[in-house]
């Protein structure tokens, strides 16, 4: 008698661990409209394909590749636009640091020595080191003028936008900003280097 109850204590306890194995083998699913898709990781070598291939190839060319990896937290994490103003496409797309793991952005331009230009990623902007904050990486076209946000010094209020310090875009500029919150701005092309415009 102990040896049936034995049996079927083993059988209970097997079954058991089989259900829980079916379970975590399952992939984690998206619900998307009416169906459903297994949720899927993109290979490194897949996303980097959506560089234009003279910026792929300066990527490499340069060693930056040893320095960044191509940063896939937001998408689309690559832009393309003049953002110098030299008639030339550029491009722009999200990094991450390898040594630092801290996030940010590079511009290569499409000139004689494929220069690039790195903001964060360990590179300080404007007082930003680290952007891991973008949520929201877009282009803005040439030719928009671009308000800064007004805030009281004092305060911290919002008051609105300051049109005396507005900027005209004369090259493609690059909006960065938290999704659904304060915090961002425009990266755009000043005569010498880049500046920035907040917009809250």
């Amino acid at each position: 008698m102990r040896r049936v109850y034995t049996c079927l204590i083993t059988l209970i306890t097997l079954q058991g661990c089989s259900e829980a194995r079916q379970s975590i083998t399952e992939p984690d699913v998206v619900e998307t409209g009416n169906t459903t898709e297994a949720a899927a990781i993109v290979p490194i070598e897949q996303i980097f394909d959506v560089l234009p291939g003279w910026a792929e190839e300066a990527f490499l060319s340069q060693g930056l590749n040893q320095k960044y990896s191509l940063g896939a937290w937001v998408q689309p994490n690559v832009l393309t636009g003049d953002f110098d103003g030299d008639g030339q496409e550029d491009a722009a797309f999200l990094v991450v640091n390898a040594a630092t793991d801290e996030k940010g952005l590079i511009i290569l331009h499409q000139d004689e020595h494929n220069s690039c230009s790195v903001f964060g990623a360990g590179t300080l902007f404007e007082d930003m080191r680290n952007m891991d904050w973008i949520e929201i990486f877009e282009k803005v076209d040439s030719g928009q003028a671009v308000a800064p946000t007004l805030i009281d010094e004092e305060t911290g209020d919002i008051l609105g936008e300051d049109l005396q310090n507005a900027v005209l875009l004369k090259s493609d500029g690059i909006f960065i900003h938290v999704a659904e919150a304060c915090g961002g701005g425009i990266i755009y092309k000043k005569d010498t280097g880049y500046g920035w415009i907040n917009i809250e």
